[in-house]
């Protein structure tokens, strides 16, 4: 049987890359280092899930999410209520000038004179007549 070739494993860790010195200019693989060849001082910390952990996180976002709906469905019928209150203080607005328009017309000097005149009374001319009292 013939024997293959096989390269040698570039990745594999062998007892003498420990024993070289951090200096040297032989390439690592699979680990971050920085300008100097050292290692990086700071690491991410390993983050590990539980499922319980995954399932307790659903769950609360869950119910912030009803308790967000709920508050925006409370807030669309609050919304439709000031609509229709201010529907009803438009209607009781313009009422009210349609009335006030009536009334002035009812105690303006044009109807104060018509009436005047049907009782009788005589127009006294211009009113900017000067009165002296003599004592």
């Amino acid at each position: 049987m013939k024997k293959k070739k096989v390269r040698p494993n570039k990745r594999k860790k062998s007892s003498e890359g420990s024993k070289q010195s951090s200096k040297s200019k032989k390439k690592v693989y699979g680990k971050r280092v920085n300008n100097n060849g050292k290692k990086s001082r700071f690491s991410l910390p390993k983050v590990t899930l539980k499922p319980w952990k995954v399932i307790l996180g659903a769950v609360v976002l869950g119910i912030l999410g009803m308790l967000y709906l709920n508050h925006v469905f409370a807030t669309q019928e609050l919304l439709r209520e000031v609509q229709q209150l201010e529907r009803e203080y438009n209607q009781a607005k313009r009422l009210h000038g349609s009335y006030q328009l009536t009334y002035d017309r009812m105690i303006g000097p044009a109807e104060i004179y018509d009436k005047a005149k049907e009782n009788g009374f005589i127009n006294g001319g211009p009113a900017e007549k000067v009165i002296k009292v003599e004592k």
